[in-house]
């Protein structure tokens, strides 16, 4: 048996163990291109609501079958706090928020979604898991550096990846507001266990705006590292700044890195 096809039974045979209705998770998989909600059910009692024709599937088996953010969850569990507190800014549809709940009982985050289409489904989420709402909070805005309001480009096909920087005339354009990172991490009490940044290239204006002070207030950084939108720096560039921040920074995959103290 090829080591492909056995990869692929041993995903089948997860889904199913793990998944209570495993045909509707086997559909999102064989139909990539039907479209609507799908409420898969997990049977820890986890509910995620994903919609068809996207790659909603992909990021559910990313975070919850393929270990994706391990180190950043490996970090969270290890975490003395009773209720550390989680930034997750480019929540999508708030599968590492539910991830990050998931993983540590008393864990609390706030979360930043600006795109009206990911916004109602990361409510749906929040929704459909009791409880949930007490222990994430969601708004409706971008970060980047500064605050402001800019045009958020929503990507159908791929809504992970829609961003304030999409090329012109493709897909759907909405005015969002922008929160500050600097102002986020002001209002938090106490020092943050874990910030998710996953921004789509805006993560290059956030380092260029905010003061060491705040850095000095997150513990580590579950980063999703893109190309700079004004190619006036290289990632290599951005890494170094992290490090000159004191994080050390470990590589996960081609764009994702975990930085810690």
């Amino acid at each position: 048996m090829s080591e492909y096809k056995r990869n692929k039974l041993q995903t089948a045979a997860e889904i199913i163990s793990r998944i209570r209705n495993w045909p509707t998770a086997f559909k999102l998989r064989l139909f990539k291109e039907e479209p609507g909600l799908r409420l898969l059910e997990f049977r820890d009692g986890l509910y995620v609501t994903v919609r068809g024709g996207t790659r909603d599937w992909d990021i559910v088996h990313e975070l919850f079958f393929a270990g994706g953010y391990a180190k950043a969850m490996q970090w969270l569990t290890a975490r003395k706090e009773k209720e550390p507190k989680v930034l997750d800014l480019g929540g999508n549809i708030g599968l590492f928020s539910l991830l990050t709940t998931r993983t540590h009982a008393g864990a609390k985050v706030t979360a930043f979604e600006p795109g009206p289409p990911n916004f109602r489904i990361f409510r749906m989420n929040i929704l459909a898991n009791g409880g949930m709402s007490g222990r994430i909070t969601l708004h409706e805005q971008a970060v980047a550096g500064t605050a402001g309001e800019a045009v958020w480009h929503f990507d159908a096909a791929n809504p992970g990846g829609s961003s304030l920087y999409g090329a012109e005339g493709k897909g759907e354009k909405v005015t969002v507001s922008i929160a500050a990172f600097a102002q986020i991490v002001a209002e938090q009490d106490g020092d943050i266990a874990l910030a998710k940044i996953d921004i789509e290239g805006a993560e290059y204006d956030l380092l260029a705006q905010t003061p060491p002070a705040s850095w000095n207030r997150i513990q580590a950084v579950a980063l999703e590292l893109h190309g700079d939108p004004s190619g006036k720096k290289t990632q290599e560039q951005f890494l170094a700044e992290m490090k000159a921040l004191g994080f050390q920074v470990e590589q996960e995959s081609v764009c994702s890195y975990f930085l810690h103290r």
